[in-house]
């Protein structure tokens, strides 16, 4: 007999992410009103493109499943699945990786994150849990910081 939930977990396990500073932005509100205004039609499904100078080596892995995590404020804050990834000419900066994501946010239990430059890959063990879907509403579910450092201290988050 087969153990598909112990497949699953394996195979979510073995997802690869991205994680990528969000720059500019003060919170997830004002990240969330810039992704509205940069949807656009993706093969039928509504997209928002990130921009960056070189396209993922392990794309193909990345497109099994994998998430763009967000990092505002020095704080992995929110995900979104991506969807392809599309070389473009700019007229700024020449040839660029767009990479696509679709317009849904889901939102993370926050998690502190120093800054670096460009993106990385991130295991899916080291990523931070999802709250669910964020529609922008301004509503927090947050846990003040101070409290959620005790709370992290003591292995409860």
């Amino acid at each position: 007999m087969v153990d598909f939930e112990g497949l699953i977990g394996l195979v979510k396990h073995m997802t690869i992410n991205m994680i990528k500073l969000v720059v500019g932005v003060d919170d997830l509100d004002q990240f969330f009103e810039i992704q509205q205004a940069q949807q656009f039609n993706y093969h039928g499904q509504m997209a928002c493109p990130v921009y960056t100078r070189f396209k993922a080596k392990r794309a193909e892995e990345i497109l099994k499943g994998g998430s763009l995590y967000r990092v505002i404020k020095n704080r992995i804050q929110c995900r979104t699945r991506i969807l392809g990834f599309e070389e473009v000419e700019t007229e700024e900066k020449g040839k660029m990786c767009m990479i696509v994501v679709d317009k849904d946010i889901i939102q993370t239990i926050s998690k502190p994150k120093r800054p670096f430059q460009g993106w990385r890959y991130l295991e899916s063990s080291a990523a931070p849990k999802d709250r669910g879907l964020y529609l922008g509403d301004g509503v927090r579910d947050e846990i003040p910081e101070d409290m959620e450092n005790e709370l992290r201290d003591a292995g409860l988050i």
